[in-house]
């Protein structure tokens, strides 16, 4: 039976959702469709997002739950509006309309009793229950995307990894800004870019380009409305962050480097998540043996992905590269020697 989940107003929520089978199904186009879904379930669920990132093959969003409002018919169809496109807006301001002229026509010629409910406000109340909830908000973006991803890639099925996985805190600056932080830096984390603004899918990239929505998110939590000085702040709790990151990582490398048996330690740039206790990479296709095989040959040093490739018997560049390097590159497990350079004749990789 699954555990019922913590619901609560005036509370933040870092929520996290994987693909299924840990494929890597958003390129950049799902991406963009991602984050433009994104702004439209936010709006219509009345929460306020903090940080985003989309990835691969997961995402994170980092979203402030306010106190519900009374909002009126108007409103709700406002927001409706905004969530719906095409023929399902169609179809449920149909059902609106006619609900709503089928109640009034009955007022006239029905007397109203306690056991009566008007069927046009009960589908009113089913929007309304929607808003003001994190696990509304994730069902509601999780469903839309699934429903659009599914329409226009001639898929069928969940795209998603069971459950999304869920950490939530008080409303405090300090926590708000040490998991906006952590959400940012996950393309750097990964090795995919250098700085977190360089990768466009995250809320610090989309507000350093100038995005009203992504800076509001930011000076929620940094209570400021100007951008360089939002910047600025931001940047140094990323830059800790960071810090954190590497420092962990440094501890890893010596515990390789002194013959012990590899055990991940929590990161401390967000205690909640615990990094996992032996190199179980969760690969969606590929062996976990070669995954692992090659972790042990970059131990001894950077190699060429040839090199690689000759010590564990793949002649593929292509299949080495989708199912082991670049899946290993997006857990932060390896890097590239030469980031600014993907394609230079003297690439290797190293373990991160």
């Amino acid at each position: 039976m699954r555990k019922t989940r913590f619901i609560e107003q005036n509370r933040c929520y870092h929520l996290i959702s994987r693909f299924s089978h840990r494929v890597f199904f958003l390129d950049d186009e799902e991406k963009d469709r991602a984050v433009k879904l994104l702004r439209r379930v936010e709006e219509f669920s009345g929460v306020i997002v903090l940080a985003y990132v989309f990835m691969s093959d997961h995402f994170r969003i980092c979203i402030y739950v306010p106190e519900a409002e009374e909002i009126d018919e108007g409103e709700i169809l406002r927001r409706i509006r905004v969530l719906y496109h095409d023929a399902s807006l169609e179809q449920v301001v149909a059902t609106w309309n006619r609900l709503k002229s089928e109640d009034e026509e009955l007022a006239k010629r029905v007397r109203p009793t306690k056991e009566r409910v008007p069927r046009f406000a009960a589908y009113k109340a089913s929007f309304v229950r929607r808003m003001w909830n994190s696990a509304e908000f994730m069902r509601t973006f999780k469903q839309h995307f699934t429903m659009s991803f599914n329409r226009r890639r001639a898929h069928s099925g969940t795209i998603f990894e069971g459950r999304y996985h869920e950490r939530n805190h008080p409303a405090e600056r300090a926590a708000m800004r040490r998991t906006s932080a952590y959400i940012d830096i996950n393309a750097w984390k990964a090795g995919i870019s250098e700085r977190p603004e360089d990768y466009r899918w995250c809320s610090f990239a989309a507000a350093a380009d100038g995005d009203g929505k992504a800076r509001a998110g930011y000076a929620f939590m940094y209570g400021c409305g100007e951008w360089r000085v939002l910047r600025e702040c931001h940047e140094k709790s990323m830059h800790e962050a960071m810090g954190e990151v590497l420092e962990a990582r440094g501890a890893e490398k010596k515990e390789r480097a002194s013959g012990q048996n590899v055990k991940f330690v929590r990161s401390k740039v967000e205690p909640q998540l615990a990094m996992p206790g032996s190199i179980g990479i969760g690969l969606a296709r590929g062996s976990e043996k070669t995954a692992k095989r090659v972790l042990e040959l970059l131990a001894e040093g950077p190699l060429r992905p040839s090199e690689l490739r000759a010590a564990v018997g793949i002649k593929s560049p292509i299949h080495f590269s989708r199912y082991y390097l670049t899946p290993l590159m997006e857990r932060g497990l390896v890097e590239r020697t030469e980031p600014d350079n993907p394609m230079s004749p003297q690439q290797a990789y190293r373990l991160a």
